[in-house]
């Protein structure tokens, strides 16, 4: 598939505003490329604190994870309860990788990998929080981080 951008200023739309139309053939599923660019286009979620909705920039997350039956997120400025599916919330970014069933964290905050008296991996992020890579997920991190640095 080839895309083709074409530009066009128009002085009438609000600023911080982009209209996309796009020209298609009729063998081009248009669906697919719909997903993708709403997919990227979200950069943010909604967490709650204190009945309190909160708008939180995925940049910003420094890890996801289940307890009990609610998914939470944590920031620098703090946690926050999302309704959001952890394994909806692993595909919301790239910079995001589960690494064990109950946590997502963000690799732009992994300050180290350790391993552990028992041999188990362990992540540090930024906030000096630590958690254990499941043995399952190993495999998973080490080549997603090989992906990342090629």
């Amino acid at each position: 598939m080839e895309i083709n951008i074409t530009q066009k200023e128009n002085k009438k739309i609000e600023e911080d505003i982009i209209n996309v139309n796009i020209e298609f053939s009729s063998n081009i599923n248009i669906n697919d490329f719909k997903e993708y660019i709403e997919k990227y286009n979200k950069q943010e979620l909604l967490g709650r604190v204190n009945n309190e909705l909160v708008q939180i920039n995925y940049k910003d997350v420094i890890i996801f994870y289940s307890d009990k039956k609610n998914n939470y997120c944590k920031t620098k400025a703090g946690e926050y309860i999302v309704k959001d599916k952890l394994y909806n919330i692993e595909t919301y970014s790239n910079d995001f990788i589960r690494i064990s069933k109950s946590c997502i964290v963000n690799i732009r905050h992994i300050n180290s990998f350790n391993i552990g008296e028992t041999g188990k991996i362990i992540v540090e992020l930024d906030d000096g929080t630590r958690e254990v890579i499941s043995r399952r997920k190993v495999k998973d991190v080490l080549n997603y981080l090989g992906e990342r640095g090629n």
